[in-house]
């Protein structure tokens, strides 16, 4: 193996998102004591902790708690952060009013309306909301198609539309609206799960039977129009796109479909790894060396799912391991670091 470069944490680093424990800055403070020499990129937030029995609260308690919680990340990190959240508006809504935050409306609703005119009012009130609360990162907008009324997406109304037309004009609004307010909006989850029986948080979803290239045009069209620059994968499976890995781990999905042939120059943000769909399936080493391979960017790990306090440090352990043992090289790192950064300047992180 030809020596690491100086700088292969700080590479390692920013291709980590990661939730943690707490709320304020004591919680901070502890999490970058113990990660301090990783670099780590990025923070997903959730306001309940599903690792509980009950759920428990957890990062978010109120708009000033939240703010004072962010502004204190940004302190301790030794790099600016992408901050991240799942802010859809209806059920999938972390900001909820008992926090003391405005009352938003599922996108399924928005698309019931259809009026872009209410989409760009409620975009811009989710946007800033999230901006004043030192959020930049939404995990919106929901991309697939309204074609399966079983599965989690249309159970909890997250899908706009079953017309990949407007799907494409409403989440180019709500991306031009998050950027507007300095926030990147993560559309979600590529190549399309609309069609989809089943849930990738408990199992592996098979879609070959039910799926067709139709739910991947609201990405071609937004790819196109110059329109996204972050787009999270998902976790199901298509033998017609590749017979062996679902999508997040996919070099043939990742790379030869959505990077080459759709044209995405983007940053490419995995679901999480976390979910039974993947992690009942590979091993960490395994995930993280498909994932490099494939082409993601960013590894969200949202240590909800199953709480690791040292996820970090076995993610950038393992990717050192994969580099010493040739199964990747530091390029591939590189050119994700690459896109990183260009993802954070865009809304003046750098």
């Amino acid at each position: 193996m030809n020596s690491l470069p100086p700088n292969i944490s700080k590479l390692i680093g920013q291709m980590i998102m990661v939730g943690i424990k707490g709320h304020d800055r004591d919680a901070v403070k502890d999490f970058f004591e113990r990660n301090y020499k990783y670099h780590v990129g990025g923070i997903i937030l959730y306001d309940q902790d599903i690792t509980t029995n009950p759920p428990s609260l957890h990062n978010i308690r109120s708009q000033h708690q939240l703010s004072s919680f962010t502004d204190h990340l940004q302190e301790f990190s030794s790099n600016p952060l992408l901050i991240g959240i799942d802010q859809e508006g209806g059920k999938v809504n972390r900001l909820k009013e008992i926090y003391g935050f405005p009352k938003t409306i599922s996108w399924s609703k928005l698309g019931n309306i259809n009026d872009l005119k209410k989409t760009e009012l409620e975009s811009n009130n989710i946007a800033k909301s999230l901006n004043q609360c030192g959020i930049n990162v939404n995990f919106s907008p929901v991309l697939d198609l309204d074609i399966c009324k079983d599965n989690i997406i249309s159970q909890k109304d997250r899908a706009i539309s079953s017309d990949y037309k407007v799907v494409f004009e409403h989440a180019q609004t709500l991306i031009k609206c998050h950027l507007d307010h300095d926030i990147i909006a993560v559309g979600k989850h590529f190549p399309g799960q609309g069609s989809s029986q089943g849930d990738t948080h408990r199992d592996w979803v098979d879609v070959s039977d039910t799926w067709s290239d139709i739910e991947s045009r609201p990405y071609n069209k937004l790819i196109q129009a110059n329109n996204i620059s972050a787009i999270m994968t998902s976790h199901l499976y298509n033998k017609h796109l590749d017979m062996k890995y679902p999508a997040t781990l996919s070099k043939k999905i990742i790379n030869d479909l959505l990077r080459r042939e759709m044209n995405f120059k983007g940053v490419v943000i995995s679901d999480d790894p976390q979910m039974e769909a993947i992690s009942s399936r590979y091993k960490l080493k395994r995930i993280i060396e498909l994932m490099i391979c494939a082409g993601v960017d960013i590894f969200c790990f949202g240590n909800n799912l199953v709480y690791d306090p040292d996820i970090v440090k076995k993610i950038h352990n393992v990717v050192l391991h994969l580099l010493k043992d040739q199964k990747i090289d530091v390029s591939m790192l590189e050119k994700s670091n690459e896109r990183i950064m260009k993802l954070k300047s865009k809304i003046g992180l750098l």
